[in-house]
């Protein structure tokens, strides 16, 4: 699999510059809410810093995707990494909690453009043959960087400041931005010649990019079923630490173990794409399995009592996930033109942005009625209908290969 995502040099090279800033944003999800926490010592304090990378997402999907159609992806990119290390640059130095704000908006105005140019510009280093593997690629270095990042940091941490780990960041991602600029351009020449040729108003092309996209029935099905996994799934960002802590009474170690179980699972579940060479129906196949794979996670962890079981059960969890969100962006990107693509994959990330902040944010309520277990067990429970309730949609739109008939001889 990595001989064929890696078979040009510019996917080598930009799968070098990803790796290492995927490691940096790992070192900034361990830092940035602890700086946060030691300079102004309320938990209020991390969630203003840790919010701001979502809300871009939301709010500028639409615009961000028309911007990397229209402009091209390797531009978006890479002034996306370059709008990141700013804003970590200002997060290091502001001496107050607005001015820290303000730099995590600018990085996460950064991250709701970087993800969909990435996307856009793979599937065209790519090109259909080897979309798969350099997915899967993809998903396995981010997955590999919200890993390794934090527990590498976890040992930085005896040595030097949380300031010094998020510089580290800013300076993963000017290496990136420098990278990718200097990739080639993937653009068909006679797109960028109509563009100049009839131009539109930003807003118009996003609107425009929107319907198109939006009247496509594999399309919807796929964006409603992947925002019902993030609302069901993202009850876990505070479920996972009441469980080991008021349950199962783990130690912070133990917490650990139980994130690096999942983090384990996603890198491997992202992975699975190079088994899945029989196209689209088989990528349809996986997505549903992976979800079903997250929801026997959380209905376990809703009733199991051994820390050893959970932590397997995490793991599995993470699996489905990681194959279900590589699997997704197959569908995805064989459902619309390439020159959909920056619009398409902006509306999945800013679908996916809202779902993750409604359920970050409904979740400590839940916990507080239901208790985490019985949260746990209502989220399991609604993941596995949200798979039954997309399956007739996603096999109508990526029906299995009928069998070849038999010869009149053998019949």
């Amino acid at each position: 699999m990595l001989r064929s995502a890696l078979a040009n040099s510019a996917a080598r090279r930009f799968f070098a510059a990803h790796a290492q800033s995927s490691l940096g944003t790992g070192l900034a999800l361990l830092a940035l809410p602890l700086l946060a926490l030691d300079r102004f010592g309320s938990p209020m304090a991390v969630s203003a810093v840790l919010l701001p990378e979502l809300l871009p997402a939301i709010v500028l999907g639409p615009l961000v995707g028309a911007l990397v159609d229209r402009v091209g992806w390797r531009h978006c990119a890479a002034v996306a990494e370059v709008l990141r290390c700013i804003g970590f640059l200002v997060v290091v130095v502001a001496g107050s909690l607005p001015m820290m704000m303000v730099g995590a908006l600018l990085a996460g105005v950064g991250s709701a453009a970087f993800s969909p140019a990435a996307l856009t510009g793979l599937t065209r280093l790519a090109g259909v043959e080897r979309r798969a593997p350099t997915l899967a690629l993809f998903g396995a270095l981010d997955d590999a960087g919200t890993t390794v990042g934090p527990a590498l940091g976890g040992v930085l941490l005896a040595l030097m400041a949380p300031t010094a780990l998020l510089g580290i960041n800013a300076v993963t991602y000017a290496i990136s931005a420098l990278i990718i600029f200097g990739l080639p351009s993937t653009e068909a020449a006679d797109e960028a010649a109509d563009r100049r040729r009839y131009p539109r108003s930003l807003f118009a092309d996003a609107r425009a990019g929107m319907r198109e996209v939006a009247r496509r029935p594999e399309v919807r099905v796929l964006l409603w079923s992947s925002t019902g996994v993030v609302l069901c799934i993202g009850v876990t960002s505070v479920g996972e630490v009441v469980l080991a802590r008021e349950i199962l009474h783990l130690g912070g170690t133990g917490l650990a173990l139980m994130i690096t179980a999942g983090g384990i699972g996603l890198i491997l579940g992202s992975l699975s794409a190079r088994f899945t060479s029989a196209g689209p129906w088989r990528w349809r196949q996986v997505y549903l399995a992976g979800v079903f794979a997250m929801a026997a996670d959380l209905i376990a962890c809703s009733v199991l009592k051994s820390p050893v079981l959970v932590v397997l059960s995490l793991c599995l969890g993470g699996f489905g996930n990681g194959a279900a969100l590589v699997h997704d962006r197959l569908l995805l990107a064989s459902s619309a033109p390439d020159s959909l693509h920056g619009r398409l994959f902006s509306l999945q990330r800013m679908c996916i942005a809202g779902a993750f902040t409604a359920s970050f944010i409904g979740a400590g309520a839940l916990i507080t009625v239901l208790g985490v277990r019985s949260t746990l067990l209502v989220a399991g429970v609604g993941l596995g209908l949200v798979a039954l309730a997309a399956a007739p949609g996603l096999r109508k739109a990526w029906p299995a290969p009928r069998a070849a008939p038999l010869p009149d001889a053998l019949a």
